[in-house]
């Protein structure tokens, strides 16, 4: 099988290469933030969760399940299941909406808002470590990555709407441009 596999690789295209090594490399970066975030039983998932809840809460806008799958692209039956698991640990509180009963409102609490801010010294560290080995290229492999993303419209909308200020805004013209 391992030459095989060998062959295989030996008689892909570069463009198939790259697409790989990314698939790779992200899988990797998930693996090794699985074990990071471990000691505070928190999963990558969760975490998006409780930050877009901390986020949406401090702009004072209505958390709703479906405003968190929107914002942070996982599906709304995973959000559903990952809120109910946040709801346990005692992390969020959902109420129901007083404009539409059918529609529960989300926020954390303050044990919430302190697994947000372990975790997320936690991610930078992790990030730091992880990414460290690019060393002056890590910037132009953020600015590569964020080039792919822009490509696709929806992104490139939100990432507009809701991510960055002005400042940020303004690079992202300038990379429409190119």
């Amino acid at each position: 099988m391992e030459t095989c596999y060998k062959d295989f690789l030996s008689n892909i295209t570069n463009s198939d290469k790259i697409g790989l090594l990314l698939w790779k490399v992200y899988n990797l970066w998930q693996r090794e933030l699985k074990k990071a975030l471990v000691e505070l039983d928190i999963t990558h998932s969760q975490f998006l969760l409780l930050g877009a809840t901390l986020w949406g809460n401090h702009c004072q806008a209505e958390v709703t399940q479906k405003s968190l799958s929107d914002k942070t692209g996982i599906d709304p039956m995973t959000t559903s299941t990952v809120l109910r698991t946040l709801q346990k640990k005692g992390w969020i509180k959902r109420k129901f909406s007083k404009k539409d009963t059918r529609t529960r409102l989300i926020s954390l609490t303050e044990n919430g808002k302190k697994i947000v801010e372990s975790a997320t010294k936690e991610l930078k560290k992790f990030n730091d470590s992880f990414f460290g080995p690019l060393k002056e290229q890590r910037g132009q492999f953020q600015e590569n990555l964020f080039i792919l993303l822009m490509t696709d419209e929806h992104i490139k909308e939100e990432f507009k709407k809701y991510y960055y200020d002005d400042k940020f805004k303004e690079s992202i013209l300038i990379t429409e441009k190119s």
